[in-house]
């Protein structure tokens, strides 16, 4: 048994997800991230590439509480883009998703969901507005993704409390790439997060196509192996940092 399940969890998983676009393997590992970049780079010192990422959810955190999450995106050369994202247990494609929708399937330790996607990149100037509070936040999403964000949670939700969108944080990103070719990874990425709290987290993850997750799993598990890194005993994602962080004020 491996940090992601057995072999025969393995190609289960692999079956059941042939609908998924992509299968992202991730882990939490234990900081700091400059010793941990190191080591899995090799290098000393290596260079981080930098974004920022903000989060518009209402004041009683509606989306957040249905599984819905709205991220803006701040990323290289003053660009953004924006996902509205819904979060699913298991693997099951038991209800429909919008067209154009990207669905992927995040396997961790100990779990498995889909995260079912619609992103646009959005236009620089009017994201620099919402972000300053001159512009409403709904302004940034298309109908689709309002449309997504009021029907893809647990609960529908009521359109008018889009007008009511927050902008909070930003949460700092940094990621450096992760040579693994010899391992048989296609790529791998450490990030690391930092919320606006100060709450940090550091993730290592990989992705793949879903027939390749038996594969994929074993030299992801042996990359973290042979590399002088310490996994987290256990995964937190960074919809509950988020939380996290927006529970004082709703208090």
């Amino acid at each position: 048994m491996g940090r992601f399940g057995s072999t025969e969890a393995l190609a289960w998983l692999a079956a059941r997800g042939v609908h998924a676009d992509s299968v992202e393997l991730k882990t939490l590992l234990v900081p700091p991230a400059g010793a941990a970049a190191e080591a899995l780079t090799g290098r000393r010192a290596p260079t981080w590439s930098v974004r920022q990422t903000y989060l518009l959810d209402t004041p009683e955190m509606d989306l957040l509480r249905v599984g819905v999450e709205i991220r803006l995106r701040r990323r290289a050369r003053g660009r953004f883009d924006l996902a509205v994202s819904a979060q699913r247990r298991g693997t099951d494609r038991e209800q429909p998703v919008p067209r154009g929708a990207r669905v992927e399937l995040d396997v961790v330790p100990g779990a498995v969901w889909q995260d079912v996607e619609v992103r646009r990149e959005i236009d620089s100037s009017t994201a620099a507005a919402v972000i300053a509070g001159s512009t409403k936040a709904r302004e940034l999403l298309s109908g689709a993704q309002s449309a997504w964000a009021c029907t893809g949670g647990a609960d529908t939700l009521d359109d008018a409390r889009l007008s009511e969108l927050a902008v909070h944080g930003p949460a700092v990103v940094r990621r450096v790439k992760v040579a693994a070719t010899g391992l048989g990874l296609r790529r791998a990425d450490l990030e690391h997060f930092r919320f606006p709290s100060g709450r940090e987290l550091l993730e290592v993850s990989t992705r793949c196509d879903p027939q390749e997750v038996p594969a994929t799993a074993e030299a992801f598990e042996q990359l973290l192996d042979e590399r002088d890194v310490t996994v987290a005993p256990e995964y937190r994602t960074k919809t509950s940092v988020w939380r996290d962080e927006l529970a004082p004020r709703r208090g």
